[in-house]
């Protein structure tokens, strides 16, 4: 039996690698002399979150570098509830064991900041095409203090997706309207019409089967809080204020402000319009459902495009469509302290990315930034947009410049249009928000996760839910210097020194 199961995974292995090869005969994925010299004997070490998501093409793809070059690497994984702790532990102890780190940008300030990372050299941004990058990403997402440390590997922007078959069918159409006394927009333009949408296609069977209103992903120590932070920031995110998460001139977390506390009683209403158990949803979730046909809607990164078009696994190839995240018509202004009756939409760069690391400790820092430009390169990151499952999203201007990959994939021509047109004018907006990315990041995200949590299963209130988070929030910046968090805070927005 052991025998067998070695076999079996031997030819998993071989399988992976012929497909890496075969890919690798049509595309120049080691571009400005990436992979040309030999690091023989070397081994290297990466970690990052258990796949296949992220994890996946590093897996899939190392074996073409360890051929050009000699070397080995191994790829360590952990689930992402556990990442953070697994990487700052390993310099806290001294013991480090890994030279390359693909995490979470947010991570930025914890990461970079403590000098955990190598700053990258300008022939590795030179190799990469860093000029090429999304300016967004290459000004905000990969440097820390003026400087880059992070070479790329992904993008991120939560994004809405839709049944565009069932939402512009002339039957449901008027049947809706008959109902909520309004058109079905498609896609919806406000978190109303979303919610309408779902609660009137919920329980709903299509052509046999059962379908859902809206997949959400509220499963705690996941990344659950992305989706809520994307739902708040039309809500709380006012134009012309950058601030999202705090005051910048005090640093007072404003988390439980009424926009907030409005967005969290929105995010538990959709439990509702979900299926039974959506209470335990990850994103993973809306990345198996809606492709098999079973959600009207859905809040995901760039993921579920790919996914949707893929003959082999998706039975909405041609009937889906994809937009930002709604709008609402009343939100909430920090500033004049008041909700204002306007219409507006503040598209969110959540988590910002998984972006890659060469640990300040590595013995083999040249062999490790090497590695990295291979699997982070240009012509790597259109390849990985576009396959499914990678986890990996557009964030190089030629991942957006052209509709044929993508049409290739499965995607209609308007679909691919639509969708790089979402995720550029996400990433374009002038009142965008950027994930959080100042020391404390993921301890603040870890108090907002409990907090959600306890107001999606009906224990508290969501005012006293975020009542309670911000507390945690002003501890955690008591704890870390109010004044440095906001110095950091104030940098990060761009924002002059006070």
């Amino acid at each position: 039996m052991e025998r067998r199961f070695k076999m079996l995974a031997a030819l998993m292995s071989l399988n992976l690698i012929l497909s890496a090869f075969a890919f690798a005969q049509t595309e120049n994925l080691f571009p400005n002399g990436i992979g040309q010299k030999s690091y023989k004997g070397v081994k290297l070490v990466v970690v990052t979150q258990t796949g296949p998501q992220v994890a996946g093409p590093l897996q899939k793809y190392k074996a073409l570098w360890e051929q050009k070059t000699g070397a080995s690497v191994e790829v360590q994984t952990f689930p992402f509830g556990d990442l953070f702790q697994k990487i700052r532990t390993a310099f806290l102890s001294g013991a480090n064991p890994f030279d390359i780190l693909v995490y979470a940008s947010d991570w930025a300030g914890d990461i970079m900041g403590s000098g955990y990372t190598v700053e990258v050299p300008q022939k590795i941004q030179d190799q990469m095409s860093y000029k090429a990058l999304i300016p967004a990403y290459r000004e905000r997402i990969l440097a820390w203090g003026g400087k880059t440390y992070g070479l790329p590997y992904d993008g991120d922007a939560h994004m809405m997706y839709y049944r565009s078959d069932l939402l512009t069918d002339p039957e449901y159409q008027t049947a809706f309207k008959a109902k909520y006394g309004y058109a079905m927009s498609a896609p919806p333009k406000t978190w109303q019409q979303y919610y309408d949408i779902a609660e009137f296609f919920n329980g709903m069977t299509i052509d046999g089967q059962t379908i859902y209103g809206a997949g959400t992903a509220f499963k705690p120590h996941a990344q659950s809080y992305w989706t809520f932070l994307g739902i708040a920031a039309s809500f709380a995110k006012a134009p012309g204020n950058p601030a999202y998460f705090f005051d910048p001139d005090s640093m007072n977390p404003y988390i439980n402000n009424p926009g907030f506390v409005k967005a969290l009683e929105f995010y538990t209403s959709l439990v509702r319009v979900g299926p039974p158990g959506v209470v335990n949803w990850d994103v993973g979730d809306i990345r198996s459902n809606f492709p098999a046909g079973k959600l009207a809607l859905g809040i995901d990164w760039g993921d579920v495009g790919p996914l949707s078009s893929d003959p082999n696994s998706s039975v909405v190839v041609g009937k889906w469509g994809s937009w930002l995240e709604p709008g609402v018509d009343q939100y909430w202004d920090n500033q004049k302290n008041a909700m204002i009756n306007r219409y507006n939409q503040a598209p969110y760069l959540a988590f910002g990315g998984w972006i890659q690391g060469v640990t300040s400790t590595s013995k083999n820092k040249d062999a490790a930034l090497d590695f990295a430009a291979f699997m982070g390169n240009a012509t790597m990151s259109l390849k990985l947009c576009v396959e499914p499952g990678t986890g990996v999203n557009p964030h190089f201007t030629s991942d957006l410049g052209d509709v044929a990959p993508w049409t290739k994939l499965g995607m209609t021509a308007s679909q691919a249009n639509e969708y790089l047109d979402a995720i550029g004018n996400i990433i374009g907006s002038s009142n965008n928000v950027v994930d959080l990315r100042i020391p404390g990041a993921a301890e603040y995200f870890d108090a907002l996760d409990t907090g959600l949590a306890q107001a999606v299963a009906g224990q508290i209130s969501a005012k006293a839910a975020l009542d309670a988070v911000a507390q945690q929030w002003n501890q955690i910046t008591n704890r870390l210097g109010r004044d440095q968090q906001k110095k950091l805070y104030r940098q990060m927005l761009g924002l002059a020194p006070r």
